[in-house]
């Protein structure tokens, strides 16, 4: 492990280094999503790419992050964290703008999958390398101030890109990100050089890749990101089939800000026993107001939903990462981080490809409710096959 700082009694979580991890995780934030709304646009405008390759195009980035996450736990596990977070920070700043120099979909693509394999690096050693600096009586709030600054990149990063992409031109679109990734590997730079304690084992095995004790924790958590990907990506869909298409932008912000505040708070309230009763509420919530922004024809509900499932969805995504972080050995969150955004990405790409599916089989509020039901399931695997594990870990005070 990282050459953390020394804990006061009063276990301070804002060291210079967490907040440094904060800063730069911010900015990473907001390179990746600054760019998200400019690309079909730039594919469209400048490749001249048709719609049924644009999919795929876009694709290509989520599923090799995805597939390439075992890996980059392997690396922020047997490697120096910090040297891997800043060579992969840099890697995403350079491969920005080297996505102009394609001059055509499929050298584009193969740009985005190198772009894939560095930021799936950079997310899962910046996470582990976070928690290193973490007092472990406060690892839940840690997680969830760290995942705040998530949500600043998804309210801000959006409307950055497509400002810069409309006021100047899609060459400064490419170029913020890269600065706000030089900008992130800057604050990286500044941590203590350390050194980190590999794992005795030299060869490659499984459980270096997968962490075994927390199988059913990423299958709860693959459920609640699906539905995440859901009310995230489909909703501007949803919006339109009820007549509130002009209300989407409005819903996003106040999701953004939901999900930034309940992040602030529910590592609080898991540090302090109180991470089963989070989790139920915060599924049962979820479903709630899934369904509810389901049948609405209101401008104000559908855009209340949006707060609504915000603060469920930040409450409930940073809790199985911690769940993940405390059932792994301290030699091994980097593997327990990268469950966690196989997870995340997991769920997401499930959603993008079969929510489509059941939406043009039975419409998209079907398929909302699809996935709001879905979190029954959910409850049930967390509470009968999760929450045991939990409890058999003497080290850890989730659970009261």
């Amino acid at each position: 492990m990282a050459n953390c700082e020394k804990e006061s009694p009063r276990q301070a979580l804002f060291t210079r280094n967490f907040s440094l991890l904060c800063l730069a995780n911010l900015c990473t934030c907001m390179a990746g999503y600054s760019i998200m709304p400019v690309l079909p646009l730039y594919l469209m405008d400048e490749l001249h790419c048709p719609k049924t390759i644009m999919g795929a195009a876009m694709a290509v980035f989520p599923l090799v992050a995805l597939l390439f996450r075992p890996f980059s736990g392997l690396l922020a596990d047997r490697f120096n964290r910090r040297h891997v977070l800043i060579l992969s920070t840099l890697a995403c700043a350079a491969l920005f703008p080297l996505c102009l120099a394609a001059a055509g979909v499929l050298l584009f693509m193969f740009v985005r999958l190198l772009h894939g394999m560095a930021f799936s690096s950079m997310t899962t050693s910046q996470a582990t390398l976070a928690v290193d600096f973490m007092p472990e009586g406060r690892i839940g709030t840690g997680i969830g101030i760290f995942s705040s600054t998530v949500s600043l990149g998804m309210i801000f990063g959006p409307m950055l890109g497509l400002f810069v992409a409309d006021t100047f031109s899609y060459t400064a679109a490419f170029m913020v990100p890269s600065a706000f990734a030089l900008t992130g590997a800057l604050f990286q730079s500044m941590l203590p050089h350390g050194r980190q304690t590999v794992s005795v084992k030299k060869a490659i095995t499984l459980d270096m890749l997968y962490m075994k004790s927390g199988t059913f924790a990423l299958l709860a958590l693959l459920i609640a990101a699906f539905m995440q990907g859901m009310i995230t990506n489909y909703i501007s869909v949803l919006a339109r089939e009820h007549g509130l298409a002009d209300y989407a932008s409005l819903y996003f912000l106040f999701m953004g800000l939901g999900l930034m505040v309940s992040r602030l708070f529910s590592g609080y309230i898991s540090d302090h026993g109180f991470m089963v009763q989070l989790i139920c509420v915060a599924e049962l919530v979820t479903m709630g107001g899934v369904l509810l922004l389901s049948s609405t024809s209101s401008a104000l509900v559908f855009v209340l939903c949006g707060a609504l499932l915000g603060v469920s969805m930040g409450a409930l995504t940073p809790s199985f990462q911690t769940i993940l972080v405390r059932l792994a050995d301290k030699s091994r969150r980097g593997v327990a981080n990268s469950m966690y955004f196989i997870g995340m990405d997991g769920g997401i790409f499930l959603a993008l490809v079969s929510g489509g599916i059941i939406a043009d089989m039975m419409g998209m509020a079907a398929a909302y409710r699809v996935g709001a039901l879905g979190q029954f399931l959910a409850i049930a695997i967390f509470l009968k096959l999760v929450v045991p594990r939990l409890r058999e870990r003497k080290d850890t005070d989730l659970v009261s």
